[in-house]
C-alpha cells in the first residue's frame, strides 16, 4: 500500500478503517497501533467488534498448560473488553484445541470424562467473555467457532465443545447467531425479538431446543442448518411418525448435509430394550413466507404442509454418496423425489442435482399421470446429473421435467461423466422400470405435450462431453433446434472449443427451415462454465 512514498492506507478515512478492522483478529487489531503515527490512535477500540482467539489449547486431562492458556485468553478478553470505546456490537469466540486429535487416541473408556472436562472448561472461557459489561450492553451478532480448522465428524456422544444456553444471555439485542462445531442451543425461557438470522454448522441440535428458539424470535429470516445432527427423538410421539419443524417468519431456509436422527428401543437375544438411533421417516415444514429454499443431502420423505406463495429459488441437490443409486426399491424413491418436488410448484427457479438422471425418470405414462407435478411459474430450471451410456432414460428425465414447466424460459442442463467407481457400484438391483426397447428415440417424439417449447422458452444451455457423435448432448441439441418454436439462443459446451464453430452450417439450415414455418431464428455461442 506504499507506492513512491505514499502511505494509501493511512490515507482512508476513519470510518473505513474501522470497517475494516472490524473484522480482524483482536492480536492484530491492536497491532496496527505500531504501524506509523497516523496509527498511534487505537482506532480498533472505537470499531464496534471484537474477535477473540484462543490460539491452540491443549486439553491432555489436567495439562497445566491447558489453565495457563486459558487464564492468558480471560485475561486478554476482559482487557479487550474493558479497554473498548464504544459498545462491541459483533463479538467472535474462536476456540482452536486440540480435541479432536486427541479424541482417537482416547480409549474408550476414558473418552467421555475427557470430553466432559474440556466442555467445562471452554464453557468457562465463553462465560467470562458474554458476561462481560461492554459485551452484555448491546452486542447484535454473536459467532463462536469451536476447533475452526477442524474436518472432524462428530459421533452422536461428541458434537460440539459446549451448548450455548441462551437463559444465561442477554438477548433483547442480538439478530445474528452463528454456531460452529457446538452442541447447539438450549432454552426454556426465551425471547429473542431482534434476531434475523440463525446459522448451525457442524453442530448437535435437539429438534425440541431448535423449535423452541425459532418459536422465540418473530423476526427470524434466516436459518441455515450445515452439516448438523438433529436429534427428533419425542418421547411423547410414536417412533416413525412425522416430525414437524415450524419457521413462521423465514425467507431463507437452508438444510445441508444434515443428518435427521431419533432413538428407538431395541432387543437382541443378548441386551433387552437398549436404545438405538434409526433415521427419521418423514419431516414436514410449515414456512408460509419462505421464498429461498436449499437442500443438500439423502432423499427423504420432506413435505410442506402448505405451498409457501412467494417461493422464488429453490436448490435441490441428491448427487451424495447417499444417493448413489443402489436402493432396494428404486420405484419408491422415484415416488419420494416426485413427491419431495411437488412441494415446490410455484417457485420460479428450480436447481436440481442428481447422482443419475435416469433415476428420476417416470417412464409410463399412468406413472407420469400420477406423479408429474405442475410447476406453473417456473422460469429458470437448471438440471445436472450422470447420462449413463448403459441407460436410455435420462432423456426421458429431461422430457418429465419438460412438461411439468408450461412457462419455462431458460433452462440449463449439465451433463456429467459417470465415474468409473459408480459403475461399477450400480449393480446387483435390476431396474424394472426401463423397458428394452430404445427410450431415448420414443421419448424425443412427445414435444407436441410440452407448452413451453411452444411459447417461452428462449435460452437453452447445455454441457456436456462429446465422446461420440450420436451422443444424449448431441441429440439434445438436435432436438431443441427443432422443435423449440420460440428459441433465440442456444448456448453449447461440448468439450471442445471449436464445437460452435463447426455447428454454424447446421445451425444456418436449422433457422432456415424455422423461418418457413414461422418460428424465431436462433444463434448457437459457446457456453462459459
Amino acid at each position: 500500500m506504499v507506492a513512491r512514498g505514499v502511505d494509501r492506507l493511512s490515507e482512508l478515512p476513519d470510518d473505513l478503517l474501522r470497517r475494516v478492522l472490524h473484522y480482524a483478529p483482536l492480536r492484530e487489531a491492536a497491532s496496527t497501533t505500531a504501524l506509523s503515527r497516523r496509527w498511534r490512535a487505537p482506532l480498533w477500540r472505537c470499531s464496534g467488534a471484537l474477535n477473540l482467539e484462543t490460539g491452540k489449547l491443549r486439553t491432555c486431562y489436567d495439562n497445566p498448560r491447558f489453565f495457563t492458556q486459558r487464564d492468558c485468553f480471560v485475561a486478554a478478553a476482559e482487557a479487550a473488553l474493558d479497554a473498548a470505546d464504544v459498545p462491541v456490537r459483533r463479538l467472535t469466540l474462536r476456540l482452536d484445541s486440540d480435541l479432536h486429535q486427541r479424541m482417537g487416541d482416547i480409549d474408550n473408556w476414558y473418552r467421555d470424562r475427557a470430553h466432559d472436562k474440556v466442555v467445562s472448561r471452554y464453557t468457562g472461557l465463553v462465560d467470562v467473555a458474554l458476561s462481560h459489561g461492554a459485551a452484555r450492553r448491546g452486542v447484535e451478532e454473536l459467532r463462536i467457532v469451536a476447533n475452526p480448522k477442524s474436518d472432524y465428524l462428530y459421533t452422536r456422544d461428541h458434537t460440539g465443545l459446549f451448548t450455548v444456553t441462551l437463559d444465561s444471555l442477554q438477548l433483547e439485542t442480538i439478530r445474528v447467531l452463528d454456531l460452529t462445531h457446538c452442541k447447539g442451543l438450549l432454552g426454556t425461557h426465551l425471547a429473542l425479538p431482534r434476531l434475523s438470522s440463525l446459522r448451525l454448522s457442524h453442530c448437535s441440535q435437539h429438534l425440541r431446543s431448535l423449535q423452541q428458539a425459532i418459536d422465540a424470535a418473530p423476526a427470524l429470516a434466516a436459518i441455515r442448518l450445515e452439516t448438523v445432527l438433529i436429534d427428533a427423538t419425542d418421547k411423547e410421539a410414536k417412533h416413525g411418525t412425522t416430525r414437524h419443524l415450524r419457521c413462521p417468519a423465514a425467507t431463507l431456509l437452508v438444510l445441508d448435509s444434515c443428518k435427521w436422527e431419533e432413538e428407538s428401543q431395541s432387543c437382541n437375544r443378548f441386551v433387552y430394550n437398549y436404545e438405538t438411533t434409526v433415521p427419521v421417516q418423514a419431516v414436514e415444514i410449515h414456512a408460509p413466507r419462505l421464498r429461498r429454499f436449499r437442500y443438500k443431502g439423502q432423499l427423504r420423505s420432506f413435505s410442506f404442509s402448505a405451498q409457501p406463495p412467494e417461493l422464488e429459488q429453490v436448490d435441490l441437490d441428491f448427487s451424495g454418496r447417499g444417493n448413489n443409486g443402489n436402493s432396494k426399491d428404486p420405484e419408491r424413491d422415484l415416488a419420494t423425489f416426485w413427491r419431495f418436488a411437488r412441494s415446490f410448484t410455484s417457485t420460479k427457479e428450480l436447481r436440481l442435482r442428481v447422482n443419475h438422471l435416469e433415476d428420476i425418470a417416470v417412464l409410463s405414462e399412468a406413472r407420469r399421470a400420477e406423479l408429474l407435478p405442475a410447476f406453473r411459474r417456473l422460469e429458470h430450471l437448471e438440471v445436472q446429473g450422470v447420462d449413463s451410456t448403459k441407460g436410455k432414460a435420462a432423456a426421458m428425465a429431461i422430457l418429465n421435467m419438460l412438461r411439468c414447466c408450461p412457462m419455462l424460459a431458460a433452462l440449463r442442463i449439465n451433463l456429467t461423466a459417470e465415474k468409473k467407481a459408480d459403475s461399477s457400484n450400480k449393480k446387483g438391483v435390476p431396474d424394472t422400470r426401463t423397458p428394452q426397447k430404445e427410450i431415448q428415440i420414443a421419448a424425443l417424439a412427445q414435444c407436441h405435450l410440452f407448452q413451453c417449447l411452444q411459447s417461452s422458452l428462449v435460452r437453452v444451455a447445455l454441457q456436456f462431453q462429446l465422446e461420440k457423435s450420436n451422443c444424449l448432448g448431441v441429440k439434445l441439441i438436435k432436438f431443441f433446434a427443432e422443435n423449440s418454436i420460440v428459441l433465440e439462443e442456444m448456448y453449447i459446451d461440448g468439450g471442445d472449443e471449436n464445437l460452435c464453430k463447426h455447428m454454424n452450417p447446421k445451425t444456418e439450415k436449422w433457422n432456415s427451415k424455422r423461418r418457413k414455418s414461422g418460428a424465431t431464428s436462433f444463434v448457437v455461442l459457446p457456453l462459459e462454465r
